[in-house]
């Protein structure tokens, strides 16, 4: 299985995007059953050779070429690679794609979706892009012009993707008192507007954040 990463997007995207990767299982590889574990980002996956085979909280997901998972606040399932998988993904902030492209947070928390269903037929241009080339490279290109577009028209961040994405960025290590003194709420209101336009709790999102940047960590 070949793997390529880069966490180094253009000045103008790291507000919204952490970084691109993409995995190739070749014809000799054996296949391999992967593990979701909880994580904060809102990830994009282009599907340009076979279909994995994914199950999302004990479901079967019907086959996507292009699909968006937003927050996992727990173990999410599993994916089978077999040899002729081919996947590009964009990593997003946790509410990066949210913000881009107008998709409340809530929406995709603890789910996957089409992503053709949420965006349009921009989503099948794009995907035709980025199968048409050959390098990772040459992947990243393509995006990163396509997602510079719409940072470009970005005008307003929601307060609370500000918060969760802060809280994000801290490892979780935030009080969550300060973060609604910050937004000039109680705490009890702090957490239900957060939960409700994120949909957890910031205590929750923080305990995960700790958890990602753990083994983060020791992948590094």
């Amino acid at each position: 299985m070949r793997l390529f990463f880069n966490s180094d997007p253009r000045p103008e995207l790291r507000p919204y995007v952490r970084a691109y990767a993409q995995r190739v299982v070749d014809a000799d590889d054996p296949v391999v059953i992967e593990y979701v574990p909880a994580q904060l980002d809102q990830v994009l996956n282009f599907e340009l050779g076979k279909l994995p085979g994914v199950r999302h909280r004990a479901c079967s997901v019907p086959g996507a070429s292009t699909w968006i998972g937003g927050a996992q606040t727990s173990f999410s399932g599993f994916m089978d690679l077999s040899p002729g998988v081919e996947s590009f993904a964009i990593f997003f902030q946790p509410a990066g794609w949210s913000e881009l492209f107008n998709v409340p947070v809530l929406e995709i928390t603890n789910r996957i979706a089409d992503a053709r269903a949420a965006i349009g037929s921009d989503m099948q241009t794009l995907w035709n892009r980025v199968g048409g080339v050959s390098t990772f490279e040459q992947r990243v290109n393509i995006v990163e012009g396509w997602l510079a577009e719409r940072a470009a028209l970005v005008r307003t961040q929601n307060r609370m993707a500000v918060a969760a994405t802060f809280i994000f960025r801290q490892h979780g290590a935030v009080r969550i008192p300060a973060l609604a003194e910050w937004n000039s709420l109680g705490v009890r209101q702090f957490e239900r507007r957060f939960e409700r336009e994120i949909g957890t709790t910031p205590k929750t999102f923080a305990r995960v954040a700790r958890f990602q940047a753990a083994v983060d960590a020791k992948l590094a």
